[in-house]
């Protein structure tokens, strides 16, 4: 007999109600058609404003007298509620006897933990509180509004316990605290979340995570892992016709679990946010002896941070390096963490049995430094759409410095540089890419489709340019004057001033060299010098100088001609003795084709009394003067630089074809 509209109905399960024994078995009470409230109750004013999920276990079925079968059953929505913020979906767990807490668990596992993120909680949070306090360092990046976290208690034990919770408000500041006499700056998160806390979640004071001591609780990250399906139904744009074979839905999307969003004001931040990187210490690297004993309660601090990728070591016939914040021998066995900007090791394995060991320990030091962020953006359209993504960055990036971010499904995900060129996620389901520090070149595989109008996002920071200053020598303070007078007498410049009330004096010889309370110089055609006192002046040290001065000489020479060595070689003076460190001179020069023209300037420098040498302005020596003759003998040169546009002549050819 022919299966008839009224032979298809609905039985309920053995509760139809909101707790957590909800479901259930298979009651045989069939739902009748058309009455109010006959399987969901109605929707009060507190869950219209705070939202509420409600779940109801059905059983479809075909009433018949004989075994005919239904072919191609399908169960659908046929009406949506009228009120836009009600959603109706369905879904199966495909088991008879489950009841809504097996389904409830089956919602809630759209999200599973990920990896460990930054910050550890602060002391111990109590059970019914809806804030937490976070420890960060300043270099780290704090959660932010809408994340889902994970709270661990006593991970990988008996009294294991975990809690989802989702930020609403994510507020920052920096602390300090002092520890061993020294002053340590740390970023302090307070995150407000959508739900109390189940149980007490113990975390640890300041001083014991700087200790990098073990926390009970860690935060770790949600990732999605959806294995459900969800059917609803959804109204279409436009109208239909027989024979078409696409539907443009409203949406794809339906409200699932209700969700709401907060805003925060973000102040005296950048657009871009900032990154650090660590920056050598020096060119090589430096060795460390180590005498401890290895076990998991201990930690071994080398003195200094350390450069990412440079520590290795050797213990117990096998060599060790660290990789990505871990020591790991070449067959791959782990023993220890590393905290590089505090030069921390952390063991994770216990040695002690056989007492302490003595080993050497290799890195290059380093500091973690803030720098600006670089930013770019590649918006996705319905053409690019894509798992594949490929880029250059310009400036070519530090490693260490890169993030980029996609969005799919509404959330973000980010893919960070290990400073090893490899661009990772907190797990391989949110994807993986390279990047090549030499070029700039970057390339990404994305767990899921970014979404159309989004855009991915690139954040990196360039290298950091820095030089050595352990080795250089510091310099005396030192007074430079100007006397306004040209053509000071030889030996006739005094300086005077009080230190303490008494009276010091420096003088100049006949070299142009100042002697007594204190040394230098000065130029005695130009006028201008620089004393380096003996000892430090006082604040508001008046100086007083007098010297003599005369009528400067000015000669001209003509018809010099260099030789195959374009030396050049000519007397000046009068054929008295020459004054050291009196005496400019100009010198023109030109290229070998005389397209090019100038004029170098040459003072001389005493070497003694008899001879000086002759310098450019920026101390090349180009020559040199005989005082008491006033031979000069100079190779003299200048470099300039010329910049011309050159054009290419390119010659095509074309060919033409008649038919």
């Amino acid at each position: 007999m022919p299966i008839e509209t009224n032979n298809l109905v609905l039985y309920k399960s053995e509760r139809l109600a909101d707790t957590e024994d909800g479901g259930g078995k298979y009651s045989g009470q069939v739902i009748i058609d058309g009455q109010s409230n006959n399987l969901f109750d109605d929707i009060s004013e507190m869950d219209r404003t705070m939202g509420d999920v409600s779940m109801r276990k059905i059983f479809p079925a075909v009433t018949t007298n004989d075994t005919d079968k239904l072919m191609g059953a399908t169960v659908f929505i046929s009406q949506n509620p009228k009120d836009p913020n009600v959603s109706a979906l369905l879904f199966s767990t495909k088991d008879w006897n489950d009841q809504r807490k097996s389904a409830q668990n089956r919602v809630e596992n759209y999200l599973a933990k990920g990896g460990q993120i930054s910050g550890i909680p602060l002391d111990t949070h109590w059970q019914g509180m809806k804030t937490i306090q976070v420890c960060l360092f300043t270099s780290e990046t704090e959660c932010s509004v809408g994340d889902t976290i994970v709270l661990v208690s006593n991970e990988g034990k008996a009294l294991q316990h975990e809690q989802y919770v989702r930020i609403t408000k994510a507020e920052t500041r920096i602390a300090k605290i002092i520890i061993d006499g020294k002053e340590f700056e740390y970023k302090l998160a307070t995150y407000s979340i959508n739900d109390p806390l189940d149980i007490d979640y113990v975390g640890l004071s300041v001083k014991q995570w700087y200790n990098n001591e073990k926390s009970t609780t860690i935060i770790r990250e949600s990732i999605v892992a959806d294995t459900g399906e969800y059917c609803a139904s959804v109204s279409i744009v436009d109208d239909v016709n027989v024979g078409e074979y696409s539907i443009k839905a409203s949406s794809i999307f339906a409200q699932l679990v209700p969700s709401a969003q907060a805003e925060t004001a973000i102040l005296d931040s950048k657009a871009v946010g900032e990154g650090s990187a660590y920056i050598a210490g020096n060119n090589g690297a430096i060795t460390v002896s180590a005498y401890t004993l290895i076990r998991p309660d201990l930690k071994y601090c080398l003195g200094s941070g350390v450069m990412p990728n440079s520590l290795t070591f050797n213990l117990i016939s096998q060599s060790f390096k660290d990789q990505n914040g871990l020591l790991i021998s070449s067959s791959g066995t782990s023993i220890g963490t590393i905290d590089y900007q505090r030069g921390i090791i952390q063991w994770t394995v216990d040695y002690s049995n056989a007492g302490s060991y003595s080993f050497y320990i290799n890195f290059q030091p380093a500091t973690n430094s803030n720098l600006s962020l670089h930013s770019d953006s590649i918006l996705v359209s319905q053409n690019n759409q894509s798992a594949n993504w490929t880029g250059v960055f310009v400036p070519i990036p530090a490693p260490g410095t890169t993030t980029i971010s996609y969005m799919s499904q509404g959330k973000f995900y980010d893919l960070k540089d290990n400073g090893n060129g490899q661009l990772k996620g907190s797990s391989a389901s949110i994807g993986a890419g390279s990047i090549n520090y030499e070029t700039g070149t970057w390339m990404i595989t994305t767990g899921a489709l970014p979404d159309v109008d989004s855009s991915i996002l690139m954040y990196w920071g360039t290298p950091i340019t820095t030089f050595v200053r352990s080795n250089l020598t510091v310099e005396s303070p030192a007074f430079e004057f100007n006397l306004g007078q040209q053509a000071i007498a030889a030996s006739s410049v005094e300086i005077k001033w009080l230190l303490d009330g008494v009276s010091k004096t420096a003088k100049s010889n006949a070299s142009g060299k100042f002697t007594g309370d204190a040394t230098g110089t000065i130029n005695y055609a130009k006028g201008t010098g620089r004393i380096v006192p003996s000892l430090l002046p006082q604040k508001g040290t008046v100086f007083t100088i007098t010297y003599s001065f005369g009528e400067a000489k000015e000669q001209q020479i003509e018809h010099v001609n260099p030789d195959t060595s374009n030396l050049i070689r000519f007397t000046i003076g009068t054929g008295a003795a020459l004054q050291p460190n009196s005496i400019e001179l100009t010198v023109p020069v030109s290229d070998f084709e005389s397209q090019y023209t100038g004029s170098v300037v040459l003072t001389d420098v005493p070497l003694s009394s008899d001879i000086g040498n002759l310098i450019d302005r920026v101390g090349n020596v180009q020559g040199k003067i005989n005082y008491l003759t006033g031979q000069v003998e100079a190779t003299p040169f200048m470099d300039k630089v010329v910049y011309k546009r050159i054009y290419t002549v390119s010659e095509y050819v074309i060919y033409s074809a008649s038919m």
